[in-house]
C-alpha cells in the first residue's frame, strides 16, 4: 500500500526540509581544525549512510533500489554530490550570504536547460523573471569580485548551474525511490574528499568536527533530502518554490548571529533583486488563470521548471 501524505503535511515536511538545509553552512563554519575536503568525507559518508538505512527501514534494499533508478537518476546522485562539493569549497572562500542568495536563480537554469534537453519552451514571464534575476545577480558578482576569492565566486556561480541539471533530471525520470540520488551522490562525495584527505592532512580530525560533518551529512542532507523529495509530490510547486526560501533566507541570519558573518549591501541588495523576480515568477505562474501544466511546473531546488503550454494543453 503506498503512503500518501495530505497537502498540508506535505507543505510542513517541505517547509522542514528547508530550515533543515539552512543549517549546512552553519556547520561547517562551527568547524575547529578540519578543512573543506576533510569536513566532506565525513559530510557526505554520513549522507550516503543515512539515506541507504532510511531506504532499509521501508524495507528495500539500498543496492537494488540504485540498480533499478536508471541512468539519468544516477546521474542525478552525481549532480548532487558535485554540489555538496561546490557548495562546501566555494563556502570555504566566500560568505554564505553570496552563495545561498545566487540559489535563487537555479529556476532560470532549470528553464534554460530544460529548453536544450527537454524541448520545453521558455515563457514570456520567465525570461523577463531571469533578466530581473541577472541583474541582481551582477550586483552580487560585482561585490564578490570586489571583496572576495575569485575562484569561490566562480564556484559560487556553478552551483545553481548543477542545481538546475539537478531538477531536469529529476524532472526527466521517474523518481522510484527519493533516497537514491542522496545514497549516490553521499558516497560519491566520501570517495572523492577522503582521497584528497589522505594524500593531505588525513581524516583524524577531533570528536566535534567528526559530529559536525555526520549531522551536516547525516541529519541534515541525509534525512531531510530524501524527505524533500517524497514531500514536494504531494505540494504544488509554487507552494514548495515559496517554502525552500526559508533555507536561503535562514542560512545567513544563524551565520550573522553566530558567528557574526556580516552580509555586504551589495549582497543583499542583488539577492534582494533576484529573489523578488522569483517571486514575481512564482505568484504569476500559480494564478488560477493560468495553464495547469504550467502551474504544475514551477518549482525551486529539485521540482520542475517553468515552460509553456503546448497545443491543447487542459485547463
Amino acid at each position: 500500500m503506498t503512503l500518501t501524505v495530505t497537502r498540508l503535511q506535505g507543505s510542513l515536511m517541505v517547509l522542514a526540509a528547508g530550515v533543515m538545509f539552512s543549517f549546512g553552512a552553519l556547520t561547517f563554519r562551527a568547524l575547529v581544525e578540519a578543512d573543506a575536503w576533510q569536513y566532506l568525507f565525513y559530510r557526505g559518508l554520513s549522507a550516503g549512510l543515512v539515506a541507504a538505512l532510511m531506504i532499509v527501514l521501508v524495507g528495500r534494499n539500498p543496492l537494488r533500489s540504485i540498480a533499478d533508478a536508471g541512468a539519468r537518476q544516477i546521474l542525478a546522485g552525481l549532480v548532487l554530490g558535485a554540489m555538496f562539493t561546490l557548495f562546501i569549497v566555494a563556502l570555504s572562500r566566500v560568505t554564505a550570504a553570496f552563495i545561498l542568495l545566487l540559489q535563487v536563480t537555479s529556476p532560470f537554469f532549470a528553464a534554460l536547460l530544460g529548453r536544450i534537453f527537454l524541448r520545453e519552451s521558455v515563457g514570456r514571464d520567465t525570461v523577463i523573471a531571469m533578466v530581473v534575476a541577472a541583474v541582481g545577480v551582477g550586483i552580487m558578482v560585482g561585490a564578490g569580485f570586489g571583496t572576495g576569492d575569485a575562484l569561490g565566486v566562480i564556484l559560487a556561480l556553478l552551483l545553481p548551474m548543477f542545481l538546475g541539471g539537478y531538477t531536469v533530471l529529476i524532472r526527466s525520470s521517474p523518481i522510484r525511490d527519493p533516497g537514491v540520488p542522496t545514497v549516490i551522490g553521499g558516497f560519491a562525495v566520501a570517495v572523492v574528499a577522503g582521497a584528497v584527505s589522505l594524500a593531505g592532512p588525513g581524516i583524524v580530525l577531533p570528536v566535534r568536527d567528526v559530529a559536525l560533518g555526520f549531522i551536516g551529512g547525516g541529519v541534515l542532507v541525509g534525512v531531510a533530502t530524501p524527505i524533500f523529495n517524497y514531500a514536494h509530490r504531494f505540494v504544488p510547486p509554487a507552494d514548495t518554490a515559496l517554502l525552500l526560501i526559508s533555507e536561503i533566507v535562514l542560512a545567513p541570519m544563524w551565520l550573522w548571529i553566530w558567528p557574526g558573518e556580516v552580509p555586504t549591501t551589495s549582497t543583499l541588495t542583488g539577492g534582494g533583486v533576484a529573489l523578488s523576480a522569483v517571486l514575481w515568477l512564482t505568484f504569476r505562474t500559480a494564478r488560477p488563470k493560468g495553464s495547469l501544466r504550467l502551474r504544475r511546473a514551477v518549482g525551486m531546488h529539485a521540482g520542475a521548471i517553468p515552460i509553456d503550454p503546448g497545443p491543447g494543453d487542459g485547463q
